[in-house]
């Protein structure tokens, strides 16, 4: 295995050694006797005169990580030291920051999508997981906003999920970063179409400056109504008024919202479960979302707004009699999963259950919905019953007594 020898900001030496893990900036290594961190390794060709000074500014603006001082988890994965290729510290390499074991989390959409979630899990990651998971994607993404930086490219990539509904915002360096010790501001220069709002679709991200607050407002409303809605888009649908837009950034630069009920000439997707699943309150924050404010994105609802609503629908949850796997919200007298032609969660065995993390700033104790859960000794992390080993450091339930 290659190793490569680096420094960090007291001159002091780190061993990596390559896992062969490579994107299109770096390199990705593990950190030799610390199997809680990684490093990534940015390529020469990557490092401009700016990137060092943006990994400094995030180090010194770190947002409050929600989890870490509740269960010892990072659902962040922000950078924790600079990186040097010489003791001089005069050639920057890269960034040390927490190590998330891939194994486990995985892309958000394997959960949202039907398919990839039934193929993972049977019917048990039930739609309470898919709020619950919401829920701390929120979480994480107010925790940045709270700093004031912004996530600017949020999208399903770079929102890891466990199957306890942890979650982990990924490829941070990639973040819109405010460095109030400058006052300047490192804007992001990519975008991803179906998770862009209107208002830039057409932008020049390479050459120009644009504020991101209200995009990750529209794109946290496109993953959250994916995943109450089976990872439907909020613009996908059907009807003469779309038949001339087949892509779904068409359809965001129309602006027709399927679901309002009262539209001529467009209905949602066939594959789309039936809307009477959403309770009104995130009704109305989805029309905030998709109808006023495509027009207006100030209009869009704050992480903060989300948090709060997702975490009133997930206390008043019902389940249904007949297939426990059925839950639902309690606005509605029968289990509306049960008439659907497609059973979206099957009953099969139990699985691991969820855990809602709390709201950022808080200090109070973690609110599970779980009984049995561990502890693991090396590294504080809670593991589920039926887990059989830490989701972080990888260690044995066997070997923890």
């Amino acid at each position: 295995m290659n190793e490569l020898t680096l420094y960090n900001s007291k001159s002091e030496e780190l061993i990596l050694s390559d896992t062969r893990k490579a994107g299109g900036e770096g390199r990705i290594y593990a950190v030799k006797g610390n199997h809680f961190i990684c490093a990534k390794v940015f390529y020469e060709n990557s490092i401009d005169t700016e990137l060092p000074k943006k990994i400094k500014a995030m180090i010194r603006n770190a947002p409050e990580d929600p989890t870490w001082s509740i269960i010892g988890y990072r659902s962040i994965a922000w950078p924790t030291e600079v990186l040097y290729f010489d003791s001089s510290l005069e050639h920057f390499a890269g960034y040390t920051m927490p190590y998330i074991d891939t194994k486990i989390f995985k892309e958000s959409h394997i959960y949202y999508d039907p398919a990839d979630r039934i193929r993972e899990f049977g019917g048990t990651f039930t739609w309470k997981y898919l709020i619950t998971a919401a829920f701390n994607i929120c979480n994480a993404v107010e925790s940045v906003h709270h700093k004031g930086h912004c996530i600017g490219d949020l999208r399903e990539n770079n929102i890891l999920v466990a199957p306890n509904t942890l979650v982990t915002l990924v490829d941070c360096d990639s973040f819109q970063i405010f460095d109030p010790e400058e006052n300047k501001t490192y804007y992001t220069r990519v975008g991803t179409g179906e998770f862009l709002p209107p208002e830039l679709h057409a932008a020049d991200f390479k050459h120009s400056d644009y504020d991101r607050m209200y995009s990750d407002r529209f794109a946290l409303a496109v993953l959250i109504f994916k995943f109450l809605m089976m990872g439907t888009h909020p613009y996908q649908a059907k009807g003469k008024l779309v038949e001339d837009t087949p892509s779904t950034e068409g359809k965001i630069l129309k602006g027709l919202y399927p679901y309002l009920g009262n539209q001529k000439g467009i209905m949602p997707p066939e594959y789309a479960p039936d809307y009477e699943i959403i309770p009104p309150v995130i009704k109305d924050l989805f029309f905030r979302s998709f109808v006023e404010g495509h027009k207006s994105p100030p209009t869009r609802p704050t992480a903060r707004e989300w948090l709060e609503a997702l975490r009133l629908l997930i206390e008043s949850l019902r389940e249904c009699k007949v297939n426990r796997n059925h839950v639902y919200s309690e606005h509605l007298s029968h289990c509306p999963w049960c008439k659907m032609k497609k059973d979206y969660f099957p009953q099969s065995y139990i699985m691991a259950q969820q855990i809602l993390l709390p709201l950022p700033g808080t200090k109070t104790d973690l609110q599970p919905f779980h009984n049995a859960v561990i502890w693991c000794p090396a590294c504080g992390v809670s593991i589920e019953f039926d887990y059989s080993f830490c989701s972080n450091c990888g260690m044995s339930v066997k070997d923890m007594g």
